[in-house]
């Protein structure tokens, strides 16, 4: 009965009710929206980021992340490998070793890092398939290099063409080979389309004269599993005299900050908006407030019990929030799905990709952001409530009626 009431206390003034719906509505739509693409580029950084270089978790002989040469390589035997891999949260392990080296072709040489891969593997974390862009991914037998798109243009490379590689091996050994070009690759990272190179684990070990030496361990997770907490979970496993553990996060904090201080930003914006919204359901509450105590001291004066009033109002607040906020959740979902992915035109995603981003954002399309600022709303909402109840609570009928 009382909610009857409050609905239709509402649109005695539906100009004013309209208005209110109005702000209620663009501010929930917005926020989602915002939310939506603020949380979809930091997961599309995430994985670029995660698929191309690093994996979740990584597992190293300790000092190698301080001083990255093959020399702090390490022997994985399978009995630790077991161990690992049966750990909770851990989906797959793939195994690699890597060296800077230098590369030449005539006259012209640069430095790149020369990475041993499981090709059999490595489409788990990078998505191979989608990264070639000329010529044949590595199987296990290939005798030859898959090379970044940097790489091929710095010394104009065709498949076919001989890549000559020198660096130093394991322990001060030479390491020196010409091996042909089957693959070229865009990594959607301009630094690692100019530095990356790459050929078949056992072959890399034979390179670096590194045999069953690998310099990294990636672990991929489980969707929905926590990497911190699988990473803990090796820590407590393995002997951290011999071994290092490392996050995402930890090996490029950077990138950690970059969303932190983008998303400080983004909530900064949500807060704005929020607080137009409290402004204005508070001012219709205030109006309807003002312009109904002749109205309240009249029930009061018959006999309606102030909580009865009390009721009344709160009803009216939290039914001119809900209408708008139902009205931005329900619309912005569909928006979403319709926007996503958001792709750029081609300045701009050469800008991207310059940054070390696919030009490509896919929105955020998960049910817990709207239902999130749905309840900021009600919430600010009940906190509005509080006025009308203060008024009503201090009502006096007799001064009320005089107005």
């Amino acid at each position: 009965m009382l909610i009857k009431l409050a609905w239709r206390n509402i649109w005695r003034n539906k100009k004013r009710s309209l208005i209110t719906i109005s702000a209620i509505f663009i501010a929930v739509f917005l926020c989602v929206l915002l939310r939506a693409l603020q949380l979809g580029l930091y997961d599309n950084m995430i994985n670029n980021v995660v698929g191309s270089y690093s994996g979740y978790i990584q597992i190293h002989s300790k000092g190698f992340w301080d001083e990255q040469i093959v020399d702090n390589s390490f022997s994985l035997d399978k009995d630790f490998l077991n161990e690992i891999e049966n750990i909770d949260g851990v989906s797959n392990t793939l195994k690699r070793i890597q060296s800077g080296s230098l590369a030449s072709l005539s006259d012209l040489s640069k430095f790149v890092f020369v990475t041993g891969i499981e090709p059999s593997k490595e489409s788990s974390l990078t998505n191979w398939k989608k990264r070639l862009i000329n010529g044949q991914l590595l199987t296990e037998e290939s005798r030859s290099l898959n090379i970044g798109k940097g790489v091929a243009k710095y010394f104009d490379l065709k498949i076919g063409d001989t890549l000559v590689l020198l660096g130093q091996g394991y322990h001060g050994m030479q390491a020196v080979g010409a091996y042909p070009v089957s693959g070229i690759l865009d990594l959607k990272n301009p630094t690692l389309n100019k530095i990356s190179v790459f050929m078949t684990l056992p072959q890399a070990q034979d390179f670096l004269s590194a045999q069953n030496m690998i310099t990294h361990l990636i672990l991929n997770k489980q969707e929905n599993k926590d990497e911190d907490a699988i990473a803990l979970n090796i820590k407590n496993l393995i002997n951290d005299e011999v071994y290092e553990v490392m996050t995402w996060r930890e090996m490029i904090p950077e990138l950690e900050q970059t969303i932190k201080a983008d998303s400080a930003g983004g909530l900064i914006m949500v807060f704005i908006l929020y607080m137009i919204v409290t402004f204005g359901i508070f001012g219709t509450v205030l109006m309807m407030t003002q312009e109904r105590k002749y109205e309240f001291g009249v029930l009061v004066s018959i006999g309606m019990r102030k909580i009865r009033l009390i009721k009344t109002m709160i009803y009216e607040t939290i039914l001119l929030a809900s209408v708008g906020a139902i009205l931005g959740i329900a619309l912005s979902r569909p928006v979403i799905i319709f926007l996503s992915p958001i792709k750029f035109p081609e300045e701009q995603a050469q800008m991207f990709e310059n940054l070390g981003f696919e030009a490509v954002i896919p929105l955020m399309n998960t049910y817990d952001i709207p239902l999130t600022h749905g309840f900021i709303i009600f919430f600010i909402s009940l906190i509005v409530c509080l006025y009308p109840l203060s008024v009503i609570l201090k009502l006096d009928p007799i001064k009320a009626m005089k107005i």
